[in-house]
């Protein structure tokens, strides 16, 4: 397990969990960043924001502190984050680029 900020450009990563408060864990929610999600990491080397893209996989409950009507997110649709951002959602890599 690791953050998604350090995960390798190329991978295929399951998100594992979400080390966020209740905020930003709502609002990654809404994005489809979720508990068992599959996400390809397109870009986390170098500056700039974390570019990823929602491959597929859903979880009810993001952070198992709310519940929220937008837990589908966007299915292939890519996502900027900024790096602190990133290493709070916590990934293992399911294929390696």
């Amino acid at each position: 397990m690791m953050p998604l900020a350090y995960a390798r450009d190329g991978a295929l990563v399951r998100v594992t969990g979400i080390k966020a408060g209740k905020g930003l864990c709502r609002r990654l929610h809404e994005l489809g960043i979720i508990e068992g999600k599959l996400l390809r990491v397109v870009k986390s080397q170098g500056p700039g924001p974390v570019i990823i893209e929602v491959v597929s996989g859903s979880s009810p409950n993001a952070c198992g502190r709310h519940s929220s009507p937008f837990n589908c997110g966007v299915v292939g649709g890519r996502l900027l984050l900024g790096f602190g951002v990133a290493k709070k959602v916590m990934v293992e890599e399911v294929l390696a680029p």
